[in-house]
Parts: C-alpha cells; sequence; structure tokens
C-alpha cells in the first residue's frame, strides 16, 4: 500500500530523531540524551517531540530493541554464511559477528551493554524478548553441536553446575525463549558469552587494544581457545 506524503514525512521524522539521538549519545553519553537536546538538534520544540514519542523512555526503549534485533540479525547473517555442515565455524563466525558490530556501532553497543541512563527502568516485557535473541543464537549452536557431537565437553563443563541449575530451569520454564533446549546446551552459552562480551568490552574501552597490538588476531585466537576449552576440534 503507498503511503501518504504526510505518512512518509511522519516516518522520516522518527527516523530522524533516532539518528539524532545517537549523534547525541556519541557526543555526550548515554546520561546526555534529553528530550530537550535532541529538539534543538532537530530545530523542534519539545512539545512538538512528544507528538512521535510520548515520553524520553519510550525512544530509549524503541533504540534497545532495534539494537538487540540489529546485533541478533548480524550474528545470524554470519551463522549462515559460515561453512556449511561446521557448527564450530558458525560459533566462530558468531563471536566475531559480535565483535564487529560492537565496533563498528559503539554507541549502540553501549546504549544496550553499558552504562544505565538514570532514571530509565526498561519494559521487560518489549527488551528482554528482543535482547533474548542474541543468547538465543549461541544456544541453537549448542544445540546443533551436541546433536551431532561435534562438541564433547569435558569436566566441568560436561554438565549443568547443580548450584545453577535450579535457576536455569526455572528461566526455561517461565518462557524463555531457549526453553526447548537442553540445559546443557544453555549452560555452555552462557560460559561462552561472557567471554566474547568481556574482550569486546575491554577492546572497546581501549584497555586491551594497546596491549595486544593486533586485536583482530587475539580476538580470533581467544575465541578459538574458547572453543576447544568446551569441547571442539578446531
Amino acid at each position: 500500500m503507498t503511503k501518504t506524503n504526510r505518512e512518509q514525512r511522519r516516518e522520516e521524522t522518527f527516523l530522524e530523531i533516532k539518528a539524532t539521538a545517537r549523534r547525541l549519545m556519541a557526543e555526550h553519553g548515554t546520561a546526555g540524551l534529553t528530550v530537550r537536546g535532541i529538539a534543538k538538534e532537530m530545530g523542534m520544540t519539545p512539545p512538538a517531540l512528544y507528538r512521535y514519542y510520548d515520553r524520553l523512555d519510550d525512544l530509549i526503549t524503541a533504540l534497545i530493541t532495534e539494537n538487540f534485533h540489529a546485533l541478533a540479525d548480524a550474528l545470524e547473517s554470519a551463522c549462515a554464511a559460515a561453512t556449511p555442515g561446521r557448527t564450530v565455524d558458525k560459533l566462530m563466525a558468531a563471536a566475531l559477528a559480535y565483535r564487529r558490530w560492537a565496533l563498528d556501532n559503539p554507541v549502540d553497543f553501549e546504549l544496550i551493554y553499558g552504562t544505565p541512563i538514570p532514571g530509565y527502568h526498561a519494559p521487560q516485557e518489549i527488551t528482554v524478548p528482543a535482547s533474548a535473541r542474541t543468547l538465543v543464537v549461541f544456544v541453537g549452536l549448542f544445540v546443533e553441536a551436541l546433536e551431532n557431537r561435534e562438541c564433547m565437553p569435558p569436566p566441568p563443563y560436561d554438565r549443568v553446575p547443580p548450584e545453577l541449575r535450579s535457576h536455569l530451569e526455572q528461566i526455561m520454564r517461565d518462557g524463555d525463549p531457549t526453553g526447548s533446549a537442553p540445559l546443557l546446551a544453555l549452560y555452555l552459552a552462557l560460559v561462552c558469552w561472557p567471554q566474547i562480551h568481556g574482550l569486546v568490552m575491554l577492546e572497546l574501552l581501549e584497555h586491551i587494544g594497546p596491549v595486544v597490538g593486533d586485536m583482530e588476531f587475539f580476538a580470533r585466537s581467544q575465541f578459538e581457545n574458547m572453543g576447544r576449552a568446551i569441547g571442539f576440534t578446531i
């Protein structure tokens, strides 16, 4: 259905608002994001901005969900482009795509994983399903790897620690998107994700790059070491 000129302009304004918000966050950090600041940058009055978003929180929520979906889309695309039939190649591709998306979109990455915005409370019914998509990618890879016996986890990764089991089982029962996966697949994904994320955060904050020099090589080698440690042959 063809959009009217008014609908097209409104859609373009939504995009401009989000682009302006990202630019302000790049310049001043997430704490510097305000309705007044966005309106000033766009040559609008603050009340005019409320015709598009009822509250600043609604704009932040829209940005957060878009970013989570964009990150998950990048991981899924990387997995689809990896060598067919080798789950470990998909896992490495997903880990490298996670890093690349963060480096290419540092402001967006900070918004979803960085310093909380003062006074903002994310509506979990909206943000949790979006944020879970990234974890679902990694869980799905471990389901595949365990089923085809490509991943043979050695101790201590061959079982879910009893200290964590009941909590993870409760998450699954509460309707987590990974609820149909074996508990071990969820656990292994949770083992890997902090290692990937932690390295990426250290790189973004420029703590580790000056020390190791070749971050591209270092990141790839660390992800491969992680894969070997949890039972993949690389």
